[in-house]
């Protein structure tokens, strides 16, 4: 409506003016209010952060807690096969133990079965020695896998968390 135009061009420079110097003030206000609820956020970041990365350590070694188990079992089943045909073997021998095989006639059938027993527990000793060292090797090579994931892991966190913006990076909200 033409009543609502200013009369002269000042006072339409002056109107225009305060309404710019509202805006502004509008929009001062509002950047003021975002970057303090930005620096309220940042510091949040910052209290939750030790907790996340403990977080995240923990689920890394879950996962490679399991992996050793899971290696170890397989270890360990393999070798209880191999225990309980070792118990079966001295089982056969046991039960092919008689009185008859004292008598001097039969003294090569019973040296015979006396170093197939000595053979069958060396070779028992032997695959416990064996499974000794494969479990021990299982544990350093999951321990090094761990040690080399968590590295990685730190490094990455620290490259960016030396990359995240902190409250001190903020300017602070002018009055």
């Amino acid at each position: 409506m033409p009543e609502d135009l200013p009369e002269t061009f000042e006072h339409c420079a002056e109107a225009l003016k305060q309404n710019l110097l509202s805006y502004q003030s509008q929009t001062d206000v509002y950047y003021n209010s975002c970057l303090t609820e930005f620096q309220d956020q940042l510091e949040l970041f910052e209290k939750v952060l030790p907790y996340v990365s403990q977080l995240a350590v923990d689920s890394l070694l879950k996962e490679h807690e399991q992996k050793l188990s899971y290696s170890t079992g397989q270890i360990r089943h393999l070798f209880n096969k191999q225990l309980e045909d070792w118990e079966n073997v001295k089982a056969m021998h046991k039960n092919q133990l008689h009185p008859s095989l004292g008598h001097p006639d039969n003294l090569l059938q019973l040296d015979a079965l006396c170093q197939e027993e000595i053979k069958r527990q060396k070779d028992q000793a032997d695959g416990i020695h064996l499974n000794t060292q494969m479990l021990q090797d299982c544990a350093v090579e999951c321990a090094q896998n761990f040690v080399s994931a968590l590295a990685t892991f730190t490094e990455k966190l620290l490259l960016e968390l030396d990359e995240s913006i902190t409250i001190d990076d903020i300017q602070v909200p002018s009055k």
